[in-house]
Parts: C-alpha cells; sequence; structure tokens
C-alpha cells in the first residue's frame, strides 16, 4: 500500500518527509543540549584538576623558617 501511495499521493510523501524532518530536529536539539553539557563537565574537569595540582605543589613545599 506505501508504494502507492508514493506514486499517486505525492501530499502523503511530502507529509513522511515533514515528520522525519521534525523528528530529526528534536533529535538535533538533544545532541546540542548534550554537546553543551559535556564541554560544560569538560571545563569543570580541567578547573578540578588544575585545583588538585595547585594543592598538590602547595603541600610539597618546604618551608624555610619560622614565623
Amino acid at each position: 500500500m506505501k508504494i502507492i501511495n508514493y506514486f499517486f499521493r505525492p501530499q502523503y510523501v511530502i507529509g513522511e518527509l515533514q515528520k522525519e524532518n521534525k523528528r530529526l530536529k528534536l533529535h538535533m536539539q538533544e545532541l546540542v543540549e548534550e554537546n553543551h553539557s559535556l564541554w560544560d563537565m569538560l571545563e569543570e574537569i580541567k578547573e578540578a584538576d588544575k585545583q588538585a595540582n595547585d594543592y598538590h605543589k602547595l603541600m610539597n613545599t618546604q618551608t624555610i623558617g619560622e614565623a
């Protein structure tokens, strides 16, 4: 039945393509949001790594004298 619809009802094809287009736009939006979230997580990880390195350097310093 679908083959007949494709040949004799172009509005059917247009409707199916519009549905697919809408579905793909929604999926694309979800992927964009996930991408932004992952970039935010990466920035947080980089900042935490920098803080850990600073703390490690601080803990490895030697005292020069007494205050």
